[in-house]
């Protein structure tokens, strides 16, 4: 297997925005990683600019008809905004954005969400930065759904972990078979281990955190918390 070259670029992109550590992390579930992704570390336009753009590549290929980028609060904020505006530079549309409030706006600017709603006819894409239980995803898509008209198209996130939630369920199949959308990721963690195999056997660029025991670390979190199906 081979990484394309679209998806070395990405890799490069969370190495140098400090989005993608290595090290020992222990997660929310408690579970001791030997990787770390964090969105958030998205925080200059220069980056979040090159984000943009690769979210927008995916989307123009997996719903190439969608007139709003979605993007759930919080973190999918700045994803949907920076997506809309490199989808509008590479379809020469005008490309809208939307996201949605955690709480209800009961004046001024009512409702749950903020940014262009789509009209009868046209579609949305929705981003965000990974899929843990997929819970969050799945009441976003269900609030869309009970406002809008417009079908989602598909899902893209940045990182696709491929472990098994905290109740044994590979949470990205669960999410197509519940909701008929697609998911797409820009990079998996087969990804990541086949790029750390290059850099163990010295063909890679230097890693940030690279340890000698790294790709043995990430081949043991693959196989006692990795998906099933994969």
């Amino acid at each position: 297997m081979t990484v394309s070259a679209a998806k070395r670029d990405f890799f490069r992109l969370l190495v140098d925005a400090d989005a993608l550590q290595f090290g020992s992390f222990t997660l929310k579930s408690g579970r001791v990683s030997p990787y770390f992704f964090n969105a958030g570390r998205f925080r200059t336009a220069a980056h979040l600019t090159r984000l943009g753009g690769f979210f927008a590549d995916i989307a123009v290929q997996a719903a190439p008809g969608a007139s709003t980028v979605f993007g759930p609060a919080y973190k999918g904020i700045p994803l949907s905004i920076a997506t809309a505006m490199a989808l509008s530079d590479r379809t020469g549309r005008d490309v809208g954005y939307l996201f949605n409030r955690k709480e209800e706006k009961s004046h001024g600017d009512r409702g749950m969400f903020v940014g262009r709603h789509p009209e009868e006819g046209e579609s949305l894409v929705m981003v965000d930065d990974v899929i843990t239980d997929g819970e969050t995803k799945l009441e976003a898509v269900a609030l869309l759904r009970e406002t809008f008209s417009a079908p989602i198209d598909a899902l893209v996130i940045a990182f696709d972990r491929m472990e098994r939630s905290s109740t044994d369920r590979n949470a990205i199949r669960d999410f197509e078979a519940e909701t008929g959308i697609p998911v797409h990721a820009l990079i998996t963690l087969a990804d990541l281990e086949l790029l750390v195999a290059e850099q163990t056997a010295g063909e890679g660029a230097s890693l940030p955190g690279f340890t000698p025991s790294l790709l043995e670390e990430i081949r043991s979190y693959r196989a006692q918390f990795g998906v099933r199906d994969s």
